[in-house]
């Protein structure tokens, strides 16, 4: 988890905006890692991963309107990453944190990138 969420800090401290491929690169890696141990995945790794899906929605959503091209394309990562957010919503409420919590954690995250 650590490896791609510095990943995604990289990303997000850049000025340029990374190729499809690139950024389909990472959307499979962090499917991958999440496909494989999203059960095992304590607490401060599913704020993580729910941050990473989070950041994945957005960014996926604005690239489908400004690529027409390859908008289908960045709409499935779109809703990849909005069910994995939504799962990992229903985790962390499951162990006891509240909506409110999940995004005041989240806030923390982005506040220290």
């Amino acid at each position: 988890m650590e490896k791609h969420f510095a990943k995604l800090k990289e990303y997000l401290g850049m000025d340029t905006e990374i190729s499809y491929e690139e950024f389909e690169g990472y959307f499979q890696d962090v499917m991958k890692l999440f496909n494989e141990n999203y059960q095992d995945f304590n607490r401060e790794e599913s704020i993580q991963g729910r941050f990473m899906m989070s950041i994945l929605v957005s960014n996926a959503d604005e690239r489908a309107r400004k690529d027409k091209k390859l908008a289908k394309k960045y709409r499935k990562i779109r809703e990849k990453s909005s069910l994995w957010a939504e799962a990992l919503t229903l985790k962390l409420m499951k162990e006891g944190m509240s909506k409110q919590e999940i995004a005041k954690a989240e806030q923390e995250l982005s506040d220290s990138i």
